[in-house]
């Protein structure tokens, strides 16, 4: 679905209130919700809510959660599970698309999905808040980055996708003050990674890429983009990651469908994909792991675009073995190295559609939005 343009002339956010009611749409992403007195109460999905129920939905609309300090309307709701800005929110409830969520529980396809080991649950409540807090950082530091945004640009990716996906830039001398301005604790951003022990920004010069469980960021990964910014060298790694296990990057949006799934490499790989509406998960490499493998069965076809050189060609041949059957292999069109080179392409999106639709013809796969 389009996001609103910005040609709208007004969102009656009176009417969206009135016609969406937040409980109902709380209640669609599986947030099972109780009668306490004047209000409806559960379990927040922002935060690790693993004791008494935190959020409250009044009849109002409002909703808050006195743990974690979360509230807003119905729109302000879609924004922060979604990870979307105000119009595209808003645009969302005005064309009755959502939820765009469904508990997986309720998935037609029945099956119990594994662990992708990465959760809200492997971090503590300080872990997730100072991750979330680098988050918003670093997206608002990328929108006045411009040789990042340039950058970004001439790989073909637009600002209003950036937004979207919370993609940042660590300037490398920020995220300190801003914890302790918002009275957050510096240790657990050493814990989790973030700082290092002498104060200094792990994802210093880096364009970074957050991944989203549930809503909330568990881990960040950094791309160099060019080698004499923020005082990197060609002797530092291309991506760098949060210490600890990858997660799959993308796992929560593609496992609402369990029929099919695009398997990539990189951030940029993933982002391509998310930009044209295909489903997709990223490796953060070409390695996977036993956890990863277990993941990945649960759907019924895997459609390997990775790397088009030999460490790529190779991983495609080691989960063709692993994963049998469900393993089709796509050759990307025009020579090109991965699915990122296609994203500045205006035909990319068609390229790569009819070179998965040479490998097989899945129903509905080359169809379904993002």
């Amino acid at each position: 679905m389009a996001p609103l343009s910005d040609s709208a002339a007004h969102i009656d956010t009176d009417a969206l209130r009135r016609d969406h009611p937040t409980a109902e749409l709380v209640a669609s992403y599986g947030i099972e919700l109780r009668r306490s007195g004047a209000a409806l109460i559960g379990r927040c999905p922002f935060h690790n809510d693993g004791g008494r129920p935190n959020l409250y939905v009044y009849r109002s609309g409002r909703w808050i959660c006195y743990r974690c300090g979360e509230s807003g309307d119905v729109i302000g709701f879609l924004q922060r599970i979604e990870n979307l800005s105000f119009r595209e929110a808003a645009g969302r409830l005005m064309q009755g698309a959502v939820p765009t969520v469904r508990p997986l529980r309720r998935s037609r396809n029945r099956r119990t999905l594994p662990s992708t080991r990465r959760t809200t649950s492997s971090l503590t409540d300080e872990e997730v808040e100072v991750l979330s807090a680098a988050t918003d950082l670093y997206a608002s530091r990328l929108m006045h980055e411009e040789h990042a945004l340039a950058y970004l640009a001439g790989r073909g990716f637009p600002r209003a996708v950036l937004e979207r996906y919370r993609l940042g830039y660590s300037s490398g001398d920020e995220l300190v003050r801003y914890l302790q301005w918002r009275r957050l604790p510096v240790p657990a951003a050493m814990r989790v990674g973030l700082v290092r022990k002498d104060g200094r920004e792990f994802m210093a010069g880096r364009i970074t890429m957050p991944e989203f469980r549930s809503g909330r960021p568990v881990w960040l990964i950094g791309r160099l983009f060019e080698p004499s910014v923020g005082g990197n060298s060609t002797s530092q790694p291309k991506y760098l990651g949060l210490p600890g296990p990858k997660p799959l990057l993308g796992w929560d949006h593609a496992a609402r469908d369990l029929r099919g799934v695009c398997l990539v490499e990189g951030p940029l790989d993933l982002l391509t994909l998310r930009m044209w509406g295909v489903p997709g998960i990223a490796l953060a490499g070409s390695a996977s792991s036993h956890d990863k493998l277990q993941s990945l069965r649960s759907f019924d076809r895997v459609y390997l675009a990775l790397d088009q050189d030999k460490g790529g060609r190779e991983a495609s041949d080691r989960l063709c073995q692993q994963l049998g059957t469900r393993a089709v292999r796509i050759e990307l069109p025009g020579g090109v190295k991965d699915v990122a080179d296609l994203a500045n392409d205006a035909g990319g999106d068609d390229k790569f559609r009819r070179a998965i639709l040479r490998a097989v013809n899945p129903p509905d796969f080359t169809t379904r939005a993002a």
